[in-house]
């Protein structure tokens, strides 16, 4: 497993070891030392799972609180291009975003940092992805953005989203 920087303070696209023989593939998607080595919290409180139809966009949602939220996103099954926005106001790369494809081939998931918001569009059908969080989800801290607020294009006309996520506040850039 390797840990790559982005240009996102924090923020790594992580590759897994995939082994491959003519029985199939075995994925190893997380591997604490590769975390801890790179001085990343990777003390994981619980895992979940969404399954999404394509043309889905879930955006922009982060967890903040007493601690904020950290995860390790990847996907199980299909592909999602993913999206994370910059949202700390103390940051170097404040307001920045950055995109990656990650799909159940190719081996890549994302290390979000506390204080980033993510979300993704859906580009397969029955799209499955995983979420490793570093804090017990708590509703009254989770909050995000509009999806559409921040100068990204989704290259999606008419996405299918959530009432939620159809309601969010902005993401207004404070400088």
């Amino acid at each position: 497993m390797k840990c790559l920087e982005t240009e996102i303070e924090g923020l790594f696209v992580v590759e897994f070891k995939i082994f491959q023989d003519n029985r199939g593939r075995l994925i190893k998607p997380f591997s604490m030392p590769a975390l801890a080595n790179r001085g990343l919290n990777c003390d994981f409180k619980e895992t979940w799972f969404t399954e999404s139809k394509k043309d889905v966009i879930r955006a922009m949602h982060m967890q903040v609180g007493t601690p904020p939220c950290a995860k390790l996103v990847s996907v199980v099954r299909g592909g999602v291009t993913d999206v994370v926005l910059d949202t700390r106001k103390d940051s170097i790369t404040y307001g920045k975003y950055f995109e990656i494809e990650l799909t159940s081939s190719n081996g890549l998931a994302l290390y979000i940092p506390a204080g980033c918001a993510h979300g993704y569009k859906v580009l397969v059908d029955s799209t499955l992805t995983m979420y490793m969080a570093t804090a017990v989800h708590s509703a009254e801290d989770d909050v995000g953005y509009r999806w559409d607020s921040f100068g990204y294009n989704w290259k999606l006309p008419t996405p299918i989203l959530s009432d939620r996520d159809k309601v969010l506040p902005p993401f207004l850039k404070e400088n």
